[in-house]
């Protein structure tokens, strides 16, 4: 936002995890933050016209959305570096791509489901020590994405810590995890083996 002198939310999610509803959720999040510009990950051709005309059918002008198609691993990271706040798809939330977001430094704003696929967001933000970036209502996530985009200190901290924050949370630990994984295949073998 200091570069650009906009926030910018962005989604870098496979485009098949947009649905109809997660549009809407983010149309009203574009209303409720004037001049904010929304950056998604959107394979070429006619899907770009699709997301601009249904975005467009919601009331938000195509020149705000800025689309950006698949690339390489680096140049794909690079791109978390013109997004200042992270919107979650629902029903399905992001699972690595969020991940990939904390460790560059963009938190996400996700809205909980009711499936497991649709608290991803929820676990990791809990493995994160942020669950006060998890919301349980449309009108919450609106409410938040606004709040943050007026917080540019608070953006900016995320922005400082969120990769250290991930190297010392539950979900780099991955021996802990491998030990875990280990413990219930010994666990499900003594069950066979007893039965």
């Amino acid at each position: 936002m200091l570069r650009s002198g906009h926030i910018t939310f962005g989604c870098l999610n496979n485009f098949c995890k947009v649905s109809e509803p997660t549009l809407d959720l983010w149309a009203e999040v574009l209303r409720a933050v004037p001049n904010s510009r929304l950056r998604l990950l959107v394979p070429s051709g006619s899907a770009r016209g699709r997301v601009a005309e249904k975005l467009k059918t919601r009331g938000i002008d195509p020149s705000r959305i800025d689309l950006v198609g698949r690339q390489g691993r680096t140049p794909y990271l690079r791109e978390y570096q013109t997004i200042d706040l992270g919107l979650d798809t629902i029903p399905y939330n992001g699972h690595t791509t969020s991940l990939d977001s904390y460790w560059m430094g963009v938190p996400v704003v996700t809205l909980v489901g009711n499936t497991v696929v649709g608290r991803a967001g929820l676990s990791q933000l809990h493995n994160l020590g942020l669950p006060e970036l998890c919301t349980e209502s449309p009108e919450q996530f609106v409410r938040l994405a606004q709040e943050l985009a007026g917080d540019l200190p608070r953006l900016a901290e995320y922005r400082r810590t969120l990769r250290d924050r991930m190297k010392a949370s539950p979900l780099m630990d991955a021996k802990k995890f491998v030990g875990h994984v280990e413990s219930a295949y010994r666990n499900m073998w003594r069950t066979y083996v007893s039965s």
